[in-house]
């Protein structure tokens, strides 16, 4: 496994047609755009590079973009699109993939969401056919153990879950927060059975190639590269997708890896085919 610590972001990807860059921990930490992922953004623009924002927010794509806009001062032409697990989601379960009726598991400020879902919510568990997961009432206070009496229930009921966001934890500014994938984590340690959708999941890239390719930005997908700071997720997904990947080592698990021991550690627990070389930055600097 060779390791090549990338000194020049730019000539790396000169090959490329699009980016599919994740958001959180690569673009911004929720509360400002870092000023290197800024600066990439431009450059990129002006390269007529395609940047294409894949994200586990379990939200509409639109509602992504607002926040980024609205909230984080992003310009629109700096990125091509967004396309968000909520988005896939919600297409999976618009096909009656998991059954007519759901119950919700989730703050309200996943409503967005729940309004483009075209079948029944229901306000008790054992009307549903599955459980719609898409994060903790207070991402701030709450734990997955305090929903374990809920999910006891659903195990009684055997309930599946659907995960709008496979992510575990992100990073708030300096503080963890949990994400619905540690829900789901818990409820698959109980027993109960779960789909996500989302990264590492195919069907985010699946729909992100085939817009591409309907779009003309590419030819096929070794024109794509992927860019993330979660080897469970953003790199994992790329290399199952079998596109190439550059991993953020400031992101999300600056804190576990500290020497190339725990790189080749990570990658290694994580990916189901380690690649011969793995693609490391600290930032999106050039």
């Amino acid at each position: 496994m060779l390791i090549n610590q990338i000194e020049d972001l730019n000539n790396f990807i000169e090959d490329s047609k699009v980016i599919l860059c994740d958001l959180w921990g690569v673009i911004h930490n929720g509360k400002e755009v870092f000023l290197d992922s800024r600066v990439f953004l431009k450059y990129m623009n002006e390269r007529k590079i395609k940047v294409i924002f894949i994200s586990n927010a379990p939200r509409p794509n639109s509602v992504v973009e607002s926040g980024l806009i609205e909230k984080l001062g992003l310009s629109k032409n700096l990125f091509h699109s967004i396309v968000s697990s909520g988005d896939i989601t919600i297409n999976m379960i618009n096909k009656f993939n998991h059954g007519y009726k759901y119950f919700h598991i989730g703050p309200p400020k996943d409503y967005d969401l729940l309004e483009d879902i075209q079948i029944e919510k229901v306000e008790t568990l054992d009307n549903a056919d599955f459980v719609l997961c898409t994060g903790f009432d207070d991402d701030e206070k709450q734990t997955p153990e305090d929903y374990k009496n809920i999910l006891s229930e659903m195990i009684q009921l055997n309930l599946p879950m659907v995960c709008a966001n496979p992510d575990l934890i992100v990073i708030r500014g300096e503080k963890k927060i949990f994400c619905a994938g540690s829900i789901a984590e818990f409820y698959s340690e109980l027993g109960g059975k779960v789909r996500y959708y989302g990264k590492p999941y195919q069907e985010i890239y699946t729909h992100v190639l085939e817009n591409a390719l309907a779009e003309g930005l590419i030819e096929n997908k070794s024109q794509m590269i992927a860019i993330g700071d979660s080897v469970r997720t953003d790199i994992k997904g790329a290399n199952n997708f079998g596109i190439k990947s550059i991993f953020v080592e400031t992101g999300i698990h600056k804190d576990e890896i500290i020497n190339t021991i725990d790189i080749k550690n990570f990658f290694s627990s994580y990916l189901d085919k380690v690649p011969d070389q793995i693609n490391i930055v600290k930032s999106l600097k050039l």
